[in-house]
């Protein structure tokens, strides 16, 4: 089969939103399909894609100019849009293009494309709010995107109930598939000594937006959280709200209770100097971080956002805060608190939770999904012909 794959990813030269759609492509390459991929070109391509293109998928870059999604539109009734891809679309011939949203607002105009040219394709939603909704002049289009995909694909059915929601639509072809992981499957650092001070990590890029590190610097800055042996460090590459971090922890003093600690290369080493995982977001999808930190025995202090009520348990493997608000984290963090001493023990029923709810192997099963799509799809078209 000849599959293709789109990014929509247009902020960061890589993030946790490509991990999924990357490695199933690789998993495909190892079966012997040929794979092709289309993403934003950047001065540097990213590790994963190069991995991509050296182990047989033909790579196109496209330039990161954007025009407004109005003069698309216009363009696309010039039949714009089509000659712009006509040579990556006749290059890689695909059997299915699969589509990669980072986030439930970006541009879908490629799946109407692929639609005007006669392309199968499938939709992956990476993440959506519930606060952020379309536009009413872009629904046309995004409605359009979604009901004549052959299939879409969601990472958490929170994602899905807000897209069947945003859009008015029944999403009948969806499915919810699994993200992947960066740790081994059997990770268990080793747990780290207290100190008399405890210590939780927010893994996550540093996006005041969507995951709401401006939360835990106003909860921290209060008299109760400064008078107690807690630590939270930032951990992740900046993605426009690092600035703004930095300055208010000049500017309250905050430099003894949160810290920023730059990005892993070893999550897993990570978690040996860390108790648990804070994750105040107000958008989420499938947390990498959340289910890395689970498999590695780590209590999880979330939102309940995506899937994170899917796999926490609250006051049992985890804590859940309804929404992210100051007043809320501060009492999820609370309830944490006066829990300290049982982290470790809920971090162990967090590793199982996550080990029995949560595929091990995600990028093998999104790549069956992506085959049996375009099987059947060419089995259609074998029987229309």
């Amino acid at each position: 089969m000849r599959i293709a794959f789109f990014s929509t990813m247009a902020s960061l030269p890589w993030g946790g939103s490509e991990e999924l759609w990357c490695r199933a492509a690789s998993v495909l390459l190892a079966r012997g399909h040929q794979v092709a991929f289309n993403s934003i070109a950047w001065p540097t391509v990213a590790a994963p894609l190069q991995q991509l293109i050296d182990g047989g998928a033909a790579g196109h870059f496209r330039s990161r100019r954007r025009i407004g999604r109005t003069l698309s539109r216009a363009l696309e009734k010039l039949r714009f849009s089509r000659r712009k891809f006509q040579a990556w679309f006749h290059q890689c011939r695909p059997d299915l293009v699969v589509i990669s949203l980072s986030c439930h607002t970006d541009d879908p105009q490629i799946a109407l494309t692929c639609r005007a040219a006669g392309i199968p394709y499938a939709l992956l939603l990476q993440a959506a709010g519930a606060h952020n909704w379309i536009e009413n002049r872009f629904l046309d289009g995004h409605r359009t995107a979604y009901q004549h995909a052959q299939r879409c694909f969601f990472v958490s059915h929170e994602n899905r109930e807000i897209m069947e929601s945003n859009l008015t639509i029944d999403l009948g072809h969806a499915r919810v598939v699994d993200n992947p992981f960066t740790v081994p499957v059997d990770a268990r650092p080793d747990w780290p000594t207290s100190a008399g001070r405890w210590k939780l990590a927010c893994v996550a890029r540093v996006h005041y937006l969507t995951k709401s590190q401006d939360l835990i610097l106003r909860v921290m800055r209060t008299p109760k959280w400064r008078a107690r042996p807690l630590q939270v460090t930032l951990w992740g590459h900046d993605n426009s709200s690092l600035d703004h971090f930095r300055r208010a922890l000049d500017l309250y003093g905050l430099h003894q209770h949160v810290s920023y600690g730059g990005v892993s290369s070893n999550i897993a080493e990570l978690w040996s100097q860390h108790h648990g995982l804070l994750l105040p977001s107000r958008v989420e999808g499938n947390s990498l971080s959340l289910i890395e930190a689970m498999l590695c025995g780590r209590v999880p202090i979330a939102t309940k956002v995506g899937r994170a009520a899917e796999l926490i348990d609250d006051n049992a493997s985890g804590f859940l805060a309804p929404a992210a608000t100051v007043e809320l984290l501060d009492e999820v963090l609370e309830r944490a608190w006066s829990r300290r001493e049982d982290w470790r023990a809920m971090g162990q029923r967090a590793a199982l939770a996550i080990r029995t709810r949560h595929s091990l192997r995600p990028a093998e099963d999104f790549a069956d999904e992506i085959l049996a799509v375009a099987m059947n799809t060419r089995s259609d078209q074998r029987r229309a012909a």
